[in-house]
């Protein structure tokens, strides 16, 4: 049985996720609610500045680790002007500081696995950016630059490092939109549908797959041809 790790687990693509997985071992996180799946799990404000020390406690006695799924993200919609510092502190925790906390806590536990993985779900605006988003596409864009570059990193140790950039995807943050906004966001679409969560899962499922070995340094895009 495989053990993995998996944050953000309790929303929307991160649930889905430990769905796909629950017949694996899984220690997930999250920031408040509780998973639907079962797992070993966590309860951690990601958005915070935390201690490797804090995070170690949590995988006492775990000596390997066979995958890190990265999955939280929070949206932030507002103009470069009207950002308070405090949130690009806390976009900045949530994306990139405890993502290399995770990394570098994990790294022991992943080199004890014959097929270690870490995917991080990033986002479409990661690469193209996106007004009214600056800060947020800007850490999704970090988040690429660090997959790519800890893939040439860790390419000697067998472990593999990988992005996935959905578009927009079906879920509470495509919920929030008013019923104009989404429409017309659907006319921009090629398929005039949402991503699934399902779809992003099955991406990830496919980067676990030991066949996926040589898939290294990679950001795979789910937009149904909406930015290619």
């Amino acid at each position: 049985m495989a053990r993995y790790v998996i944050t953000g687990s309790t929303g929307d693509i991160g649930s889905t996720v430990h769905k796909m997985l629950e017949s694996q071992e899984i220690i997930s996180f999250s920031r408040s609610r509780r998973p639907v799946y079962s797992s070993t799990h966590h309860h951690i404000d990601l958005s915070k500045p935390f201690s490797e020390e804090e995070l170690e406690k949590a995988f006492s006695g775990i000596d390997r680790v066979d995958g890190l799924i990265w999955c939280p993200g929070e949206s932030l919609y507002n103009l470069i002007q009207d950002t308070a510092l405090d949130e690009v502190d806390a976009q900045y925790n949530l994306a990139i500081r405890s993502l290399v906390a995770f990394v570098r806590v994990l790294l022991p536990k992943l080199r004890k696995s014959t097929a270690g993985r870490i995917i991080v779900v990033t986002s479409v605006w990661g690469r193209n950016g996106a007004s009214f988003e600056s800060i947020y596409a800007s850490m999704k864009g970090a988040q690429e630059a660090l997959v790519k570059s800890l893939a040439k990193e860790f390419s000697a140790t067998g472990i593999t490092v990988n992005g996935i950039a959905p578009g927009a995807v079906e879920g509470a943050m495509t919920g929030l939109l008013s019923a104009e906004d989404r429409a017309f966001l659907l006319e921009e679409l090629p398929q005039s549908r949402f991503v699934s969560t399902e779809e992003v899962a099955h991406a990830v499922r496919y980067l676990l797959d030991p066949k996926a070995s040589s898939v290294n340094g990679e950001i795979m895009n789910i937009n149904g041809g909406w930015y290619t």
